[in-house]
């Protein structure tokens, strides 16, 4: 099995999961509220009104609903694996531990991205929306919005591998609150 299909298996595995919705929700949220409340101070004569518009909308979006939103990704993907002990059937397979976590990384990338270009494109369209109902001129800076775009991305993969890390180690069988308050019911009903 080659890597290809690895990431193919899973991709199908998170198909039917919740988790693209998810990925529209926060850009929605903090770009509608960013730019209508900042477009009320536009006036014709403004100048800087999609840098001024982006760093109100990246602000709240970048330190707390990216985050939280791939937490709550990582979580999902984690649990869909031990789910049904899904874990244990991938690993039954002629596959090492690495390739598979690296596929599961991968993963988590791909939806990191897509959450940008959905942050991307509900900001273009809100912020000419706002520009144009105010009569501001700027053009729209293209280069400037997708660098930060990008720099936001670069610096989301520590902390995505994070997550991830803390997500596995804590759904993992020695570190599970789950599997602790388990184990030891099952030792006190026991005859």
């Amino acid at each position: 099995m080659n890597f290809l299909d690895l990431l193919g298996i899973e991709f199908m595995k998170v198909k039917r999961s919740k988790i693209v919705p998810l990925i529209f929700i926060a850009p929605l949220l903090v770009v509608a509220s960013g730019v209508a409340a900042l477009s009320r101070y536009f006036t014709p004569e403004y100048t800087n009104a999609w840098p001024a518009m982006f760093i109100q909308s990246a602000l709240v979006y970048a330190y707390y609903l990216l985050p939280f939103s791939m937490i709550v990704v990582c979580v999902i993907i984690a649990g869909r694996e031990t789910q049904n002990n899904g874990i244990l059937k991938m690993l039954a397979l002629p596959i090492s531990r690495q390739t598979l976590s690296l596929a599961k990384f991968c993963v988590l990338m791909f939806y990191l991205f897509m959450e940008l270009v959905v942050f991307l494109l509900v900001f273009v369209v809100a912020g000419m929306v706002a520009t144009s109902t105010m009569g501001v001129t700027e053009t729209l800076p293209v280069l400037y919005l997708l660098k930060w775009c990008m720099g936001l991305f670069l610096t989301m993969l520590p902390c995505l591998a994070a997550m991830w890390a803390i997500t596995v180690l804590l759904l993992s069988r020695y570190f599970s609150f789950q599997t602790a308050s388990n184990s030891s019911s099952e030792e006190t009903t026991s005859p």
